[in-house]
């Protein structure tokens, strides 16, 4: 485990316990913005300023409807601290999935069709992390997925998950050359 994992890990943390703080407006939060994440990706990959704007106003409006709708935070008790708090867990594996599979690709000068990630020319302060990071290199599994597939043999299981979750995280295929 590395800095890069104890980061993400704590992000994850972080973003559950906000979600469990507010109760059921943590669950509206959580689940409105893992919904919502796919398509403020696709507008992000349009335009990244779009996107950012666009995540802002979702998550200002989702907070604004769970006070309008649940005065008070929702309710009271573990109960829905619990579910507050697994649903922000959602949202913070999103976010995190979302950060582990968003570096820039590397190509080989010789070879174009042979890809590395995460890339070899990161700062020297941080490469030693990432590189041995075990959750960016699950974000590299997602990432490349429909390559993957047919080239190493994982289970039938992580694979799958892998597959389902590029569907959520990644957008179009980032490994194909753009003109």
């Amino acid at each position: 485990m590395t800095a890069v994992d104890v980061t993400l890990v704590l992000t994850v943390a972080t973003i559950a316990a906000l979600a469990a703080q507010r109760r059921l407006v943590g669950l509206l939060v959580g689940v409105g913005g893992a919904i919502v994440l796919r398509p403020l990706l696709l507008l992000g990959d349009m335009n990244p300023w779009l996107g950012l704007f666009g995540a802002l106003l979702v998550g200002l409006g989702l907070a604004l409807v769970g006070r309008l709708l649940l005065p008070g935070g929702g309710g009271s008790g573990w109960l829905v601290r619990v579910v507050g708090g697994g649903s922000g867990a959602i949202l913070g594996v999103a976010v995190a999935l979302t950060l582990v599979t968003s570096l820039p690709i590397e190509r080989d000068a010789l070879n174009p069709n042979q890809l590395k990630y995460p890339p070899r020319d990161l700062p020297s302060v941080v490469r030693p992390s990432i590189e041995g990071s075990l959750i960016m290199q699950f974000g590299r599994e997602v990432l490349f997925a429909p390559l993957l597939a047919t080239q190493e043999p994982r289970s039938p299981e992580r694979a799958a998950l892998a597959r389902a979750l590029h569907g959520w995280v990644v957008v179009g295929e980032p490994w194909r050359l753009r003109q």
